[in-house]
C-alpha cells in the first residue's frame, strides 16, 4: 500500500480548491483509505451467508479432517458415525433393496463360505477335543471327577486344559460401589453383578481400613478357588475382572490400559454417572476387549505301532465273534426253556385244564385234560412266544367239579338277573337277592340237576317288587303323611309332602332301576292347605277408620299382620302356581254429600293400599274401589276398607 501516501497527497489540494463539497471529499477519502477491506468484508460476508459456497469449503477439507480424526481419535469418529451411518443404510435398504444387494452380491457369498468354513472347523476341533478326552486315561479320569464332585464333564476338561480365561468385566464407581457396567464371556456362570460389584467395594474400604493404608494404597486382587479378581484402580471407576486359572502377567496390563482409555475418551459419562447404567452402554465395547482366554500347550504324545494295533484289533474282533456266538446259542437256549416254563405254568393255572404229563426238549410234549368252560388254548401258545411246531399237546375232555367252573356252570345254566348273587358252599347253591317269581321256580327246579351241586338254598331271594319299595324308601326318605306302594313293579303315592320334596320325586327316581312306571296322583302338596287356610284369613277383612282418613289405632298391628299374610301367600301362589290380587274397597257411613263420600271411600282405599306397600307387599297385587250407600246410615262400622281375593286382572 505505497501507494496511497501520494494518492492522499493529491487529493487534498484538490479539496483546499473548494472544487468539492466536505461531504464528497470525506467519502473520496474512505473509498481511498478503506475501499480493498470493505470489498474483502463483503466477500467474506457473501461466502458466510451463502450455504453453496460453505459446503464447497467443507467439502475441501473434509476428507483431510476424516483421515485425521480416525489416526488421532482413538475410535471416537467410529462411534459418533456409528448411528447417523447405520440411519442412512437402513434408509436406502428400504428405499432401494434390489440395489443394496447387488452391490453386497461380490462379498456376501465369500463371507458365508468363510464364516461356514470357520464355524466346521472349530466344531471339528471341539469334536476332536471331546473325544480325546473321552477315551483316553486322562478323559476317564476327568469323568471320574466329575461324577466325584458332580461338575460337568466339559466344566471339568476345561478347568484342565484351560490357561486362563476372563469370564466377567465390572466397571465400578469407586465411591457409591455401584456398578456402571458389566460384561460376560458366554459360557461363565455368575450371580448378581450389583451385589458383587457393592461386595468388592466393601472388601476394598475394609482393607483400606483393616490395616489403616494409605489413601493410595489400594487392594490388587482377590483369589476365590481358582478364580482370581484382578482390581485396576482409577480416579472416576475401577475395573475388576474375574479370571479362572492363572493370570499372566500382562492381563492386569492390559485392564490398566482399558480403564486409561475409559477416563481420557468418556470422562464425561463417568462424571456424569448417575446411577443408570444403560447411559454407559457405550463402554461396553471397550471393556469386552479384556474377556480374552488361551489354552494350555498338550505335550507330544507317542503312539502305539501302526501293526500292534492291527494284531490287537484283529483278536479282539476274534474274540468278540466266538463269545457273541457261543453267548447267542446260550441265550437261546434260555430263551427257549424260559417261553416253555412260562406256558407250564399258565395251563396249571388255568382253570379248568389238568395236566398229567410234562416232556420238555427241543418240542414241548403236553398231556392233561380240559373242561368244556375253560379257555382255548390258543391264545395261551401266542402269549409265551412259542411257535406251534415247538409245542405238542393233547388234552381229554372232562368235568372239572372245582367251586370256580361250578358256579360258572350255574351262571350259564340259570341266567340270574344283576341283583342276584351266587355263591356254592360245600355242595350247595346259595341264591341271594331279587328276583321274580317265575325265575326263583325255575332256578330251584334247574339248579340241583347241574354238576357239582347237591343242594339249592333260596331263603335269600326277596320278591321283586318288596325290593324296589324298599329301594324307593331309602331314596325318597317320605314323610310320614306320604304312603308307598309298589305292585307290579309301579310306585303308587298317596298322601300329602311339602312341594319341594314333590318337585323333587322325579330326579330321585330316575336312579332307580326296574320301575314300570310312577302314579302320583294321589298325592297333594302341603302348602295348597296353607294356601287355603291364609286366603280365607285375608279375604273378608276389614280395617277401620276414624271419622276421616285416619285409621284406628288398635287396627294398625292388624295391617301389619295382614300385609305379613299377604305376602305368604303371595308367595305360596308363586309356588302353587295360582296367581290372585287384593281387592281393597273403600267405603263410608253415606252422611255427606256424594262427592265428599266418593272422595273419602277412594282416600281410605289408598289410605290402606300405601300402608301394605310401605310394608313390603308388591303394588302390583293390589287392586282399589270405592264403594257408596244408596242411604246415609249412622253406622260406625261402614267407616271401613274391605280386602278380598280375586283374579289377577289384565
Amino acid at each position: 500500500m505505497s501507494h496511497r501516501p501520494d494518492t492522499r497527497a493529491s487529493v487534498i489540494p484538490a479539496a483546499s480548491g473548494g472544487a468539492t463539497s466536505d461531504g464528497d471529499e470525506l467519502q473520496t477519502l474512505k473509498k481511498l483509505l478503506l475501499g480493498e477491506e470493505k470489498a474483502e468484508l463483503e466477500r467474506l460476508r457473501e461466502h458466510v451467508e451463502d450455504p453453496g459456497l460453505r459446503a464447497g469449503d467443507v467439502a475441501e477439507v473434509l476428507p483431510d479432517a476424516i483421515r485425521r480424526a480416525d489416526a488421532e481419535g482413538d475410535g471416537e469418529l467410529t462411534e459418533a458415525l456409528e448411528a447417523p451411518v447405520t440411519e442412512c443404510i437402513e434408509s436406502a435398504i428400504q428405499r432401494n433393496p434390489d440395489s443394496f444387494a447387488n452391490a453386497l452380491y461380490p462379498v456376501m457369498g465369500p463371507a458365508i463360505r468363510q464364516s461356514i468354513a470357520n464355524t466346521l472347523k472349530g466344531l471339528i476341533e471341539n469334536i476332536n477335543r471331546t473325544l480325546e478326552h473321552s477315551l483316553s486315561i486322562q478323559g476317564l479320569k476327568w469323568r471320574l471327577e466329575a461324577m466325584r464332585t458332580g461338575t460337568p464333564f466339559a466344566e471339568v476338561v476345561l478347568r484342565h486344559t484351560l490357561a486362563y480365561r476372563v469370564e466377567q468385566v465390572f466397571l465400578i464407581e469407586p465411591r457409591s460401589g455401584l456398578l456402571m457396567q458389566h460384561v460376560a464371556d458366554e459360557l461363565a456362570v455368575g450371580g448378581d453383578a450389583d451385589a458383587i460389584s457393592g461386595m468388592l467395594t466393601a472388601i476394598t474400604r475394609f482393607v483400606q481400613d483393616a490395616f489403616a493404608a494409605e489413601r493410595d494404597d489400594e487392594l490388587e486382587s482377590v483369589e476365590v478357588g481358582d478364580h482370581t479378581v484382578l482390581l485396576v484402580h482409577g480416579p472416576r471407576a475401577y475395573l475388576a475382572a474375574v479370571v479362572r486359572g492363572l493370570p499372566p502377567p500382562d492381563l492386569r496390563e492390559r485392564c490398566q490400559q482399558v480403564l486409561e482409555q475409559l477416563h481420557a475418551h468418556h470422562r464425561t459419562l463417568l462424571e456424569g454417572f448417575d446411577g443408570n447404567a444403560e447411559a454407559l452402554a457405550p463402554l461396553r465395547h471397550r471393556l469386552e476387549r479384556c474377556l480374552i482366554s488361551a489354552q494350555r500347550e498338550r505335550p507330544a504324545r507317542r503312539g502305539l505301532s501302526p501293526a500292534l494295533i492291527l494284531l490287537l484289533l484283529a483278536l479282539a474282533g476274534l474274540l468278540a465273534w466266538w463269545g457273541w456266538g457261543r453267548w447267542q446259542a446260550w441265550q437261546a437256549a434260555r430263551d427257549l426253556e424260559a417261553r416253555q416254563q412260562r406256558l407250564v405254568e399258565r395251563l396249571e393255572q388255568t382253570p379248568g385244564i389238568t395236566l398229567t404229563e410234562v416232556r420238555p426238549g427241543p418240542v414241548l410234549h403236553l398231556r392233561g385234560l380240559r373242561d368244556p368252560l375253560a379257555p382255548p388254548v390258543k391264545p395261551l401258545l401266542q402269549a409265551s412266544g412259542l411257535a406251534p411246531e415247538q409245542v405238542r399237546l393233547a388234552l381229554r375232555p372232562y368235568i372239572d367239579l372245582s367251586p370256580r367252573l361250578v358256579l360258572e356252570r350255574a351262571q350259564r345254566k340259570l341266567q340270574p338277573p344283576p341283583e342276584i348273587t351266587l355263591a356254592l358252599d360245600e355242595g350247595t347253591l346259595r341264591l341271594s337277592g331279587y328276583a321274580d317269581d317265575d325265575w326263583i321256580a325255575r332256578a330251584r327246579m334247574l339248579a340241583p340237576l347241574l354238576p357239582g351241586i347237591q343242594a339249592v338254598d333260596t331263603s335269600g331271594l326277596v320278591p321283586y317288587d318288596d325290593y324296589l319299595l324298599q329301594q324307593v324308601r331309602e331314596r325318597l326318605e317320605p314323610p310320614p303323611s306320604v304312603q308307598l306302594a309298589v305292585n307290579d313293579r309301579h310306585l303308587s303315592l298317596a298322601g300329602s309332602a311339602p312341594l319341594d320334596w314333590i318337585a323333587a320325586l322325579p330326579q330321585r327316581l330316575d336312579s332307580i332301576e326296574g320301575l314300570a312306571g310312577v302314579d302320583s296322583s294321589g298325592l297333594q302338596p302341603e302348602e295348597a292347605a296353607e294356601y287355603d287356610s291364609l286366603r280365607a284369613r285375608i279375604d273378608g277383612r276389614a280395617i277401620y277408620f276414624d271419622a276421616d282418613t285416619k285409621i284406628v289405632a288398635r287396627q294398625k298391628d292388624a295391617l301389619d299382620a295382614l300385609a305379613q299374610d299377604i305376602l305368604r301367600l303371595a308367595a305360596l301362589g308363586r309356588r302353587l302356581q295360582r296367581p290372585f290380587q287384593v281387592r281393597i274397597t273403600g267405603r263410608t257411613d253415606g252422611i255427606g254429600s256424594m262427592e265428599y263420600n266418593r272422595r273419602l271411600a277412594r282416600q281410605r282405599a289408598l289410605t290402606v293400599r300405601d300402608r301394605l306397600v310401605a310394608l313390603g307387599v308388591p303394588s302390583e297385587l293390589l287392586v282399589w274401589e270405592a264403594r257408596l250407600e244408596s242411604q246415609p246410615v249412622m253406622d260406625p262400622q261402614l267407616r271401613r276398607a274391605e280386602l278380598h281375593i280375586v283374579p289377577p286382572q289384565d
